[in-house]
């Protein structure tokens, strides 16, 4: 009686320590996980859209020029001899207003795409979020640009380029000429 006595102290004491050694991994396993997460999220944070460049660029509070990411929106100006003149495309001017409508002066939350950071003319690409809507998002969606996906990785490009169909379909904005196409 002895041996069976002494085989369940055993018996309990293997399952206490697998136990606790499953406890142990568990929370070393949580503890990785939030420490991946905190190093995405260092490329999310608040700002004030201080101006609106055009339909897709702002500039923010700290002099950061941003650049809507996932969209192309018409250009206000072009440069001629390294000199930018004002000589905008179709539906430039309504997208800029609609985008300072939108963001301008207001509180964003700015999240920088990890696979692309800076387009070639060193401005930060990024995702603006404003009272909880997505700016690059209602800017496809009001027919004021067009999906750009640069990476095949890029977070929301599937839901830009629905989006930017939808604007077409309903022919919104840069879509409301028969002739074009996304």
């Amino acid at each position: 009686m002895s041996t069976l006595k002494k085989q369940k102290n055993t018996f309990s004491a293997f399952h206490y320590l697998s136990g606790l050694a499953f406890l142990f991994f568990t929370l070393f396993i949580f503890e990785a996980q939030v420490r991946a997460e905190g190093v995405i999220n260092k490329d999310v944070f608040e700002s004030v859209v201080i101006k609106v460049i055009d339909g897709d660029t702002v500039r923010l509070k700290d002099g950061t020029l941003v650049r809507y990411l996932g969209i192309d929106a018409p250009e206000l100006k072009r440069k001629v001899d390294n000199v930018w003149i004002y000589d905008p495309e179709p539906y430039a001017e309504a997208a800029a207003k609609y985008n300072k409508s939108l963001v301008e002066g207001k509180p964003v939350i700015v999240e920088i795409d990890p696979v692309q950071k800076h387009d070639q003319y060193g401005r930060l690409l990024a995702y603006i979020y404003v009272d909880k809507v997505l700016a690059n998002e209602e800017m496809l969606r009001k027919g004021f640009a067009r999906a750009k996906t640069p990476s095949l990785f890029m977070k929301h490009r599937i839901r830009f380029w629905s989006i930017e169909e939808m604007a077409w379909t309903g022919k919104l904005g840069l879509w409301s000429d028969e002739d074009k196409k996304p």
